[in-house]
Formats: structure tokens, sequence, C-alpha cells
């Protein structure tokens, strides 16, 4: 049941993101946002004052891992091009900077399951945890079934 609700939800969110004037990549980032917040607002039972904190945590923490995957992707694009030209040099720049992006994504992380324990308890901070990889998977099944039919 949660799984229907799951993919109607996303077909309603990417129909309408399809739908929707301006850069449908930013607006589709910010509806998904948003429902990732919802349902874990649902799953980890806040009160008002304690939601408004999570929230204000959660929004910073996921604004700055999406900078880091843009700027991940410009990376991955660059090596991609200099590979369908031929070079044969100037890859290791351009792998050193990732690797000190995944660094720089680690120590995000683990700053921001640190300030959440100011919050949330440690079972909530795990669900958080479960809840961040369960959606991942769902969502990129949800896409695969959606482009299935």
């Amino acid at each position: 049941m949660k799984k229907a609700i799951l993919i109607f939800a996303m077909t309603f969110f990417l129909v309408n993101v399809l739908s929707a004037q301006g850069f449908p990549g930013q607006r589709w980032r910010e509806r998904i946002l948003e429902f990732k917040k919802v349902r874990l607002l649902e799953i980890l039972k806040l009160d008002e004052q304690n939601s408004v904190r999570f929230l204000n945590k959660y929004t910073k923490f996921s604004n700055e891992v999406e900078q880091l995957e843009l700027e991940r992707e410009r990376l991955v694009n660059e090596m991609e091009i200099k590979l369908k030209r031929g070079d044969k040099e100037g890859y290791d720049k351009s792998i050193q900077e990732l690797l000190e992006l995944e660094k720089k994504e680690y120590e995000m992380r683990l700053n921001f399951y640190k300030e959440l324990r100011d919050i949330l308890t440690e079972q909530q901070i795990a669900q958080v945890v479960v809840f961040e990889r369960n959606f991942r998977r769902e969502f990129i099944n949800a896409i695969r079934d959606i482009q299935r039919e």
C-alpha cells in the first residue's frame, strides 16, 4: 500500500513538474524535497518546535548535498568530454577534485548527524538514515515503473 501511495505521489509530482513553467529540474528537486520532508515528519512524530529545528537543518543539509552533486556532475561531464576527445592527460586533477568532493560530503553528513543529536533521539536518527536509503530506492523503482508503462 505504501509503495502504491509513493508511486502515485511520484507520478503526481512528475506530471506537475513536466507541466510547470520555469526550469523543470529545479522545480522537480524542490517538490521531491518537500515530499521527503513531509514523509520524514510523519515518521519522526516531532513536536512543532523540534519539527522547525529539524526542517531547518535538513533543508540546509539537503541544499548543500545538492550543490555537491551538481559539482560532481560537472566534473564527471568534463572527464567524459575529455575521454570522447581522446585526451591522454589532465585526468588526475579532475579525479582529485572528485575525491575532495566525496570527502567534503562525508564530513557534511557526519556533521549533520552530529547536529541531529540535539533534536532527535538515536532511534529517530536511525529512522532518518533508513528513510533516506529507502526513499532513494523506492524513488528509482517508481521512476522505472513509470518508464515501463
